[in-house]
């Protein structure tokens, strides 16, 4: 089963977006990750038209599977 990093963003009463990405190993490099946050903040700043020092970072996870429910999206 492939494993993805997930983490969600969120700011003030703008909807939360969790993200998700497949990851490349088992323990994605720092590179990897941080890639993936800044991609995932870049995304949600744009979408909302704020800035990315308004984007709410939520807690980054790896090993998980696709995150089910509504407000999702895959990059």
């Amino acid at each position: 089963m492939a494993k993805y990093m997930t983490q969600s963003m969120s700011s003030g009463i703008l909807t939360k977006i969790t993200y998700y990405r497949k990851q490349s190993g088992s323990h994605p490099s720092h590179a990897e990750s941080g890639r993936f946050t800044q991609d995932a903040i870049d995304d949600y700043a744009q979408t909302n038209g704020i800035d990315e020092s308004e984007v709410d970072e939520g807690t980054y996870r790896s090993n998980q599977g696709v995150p089910g429910g509504m407000n999702t999206k895959e990059i």
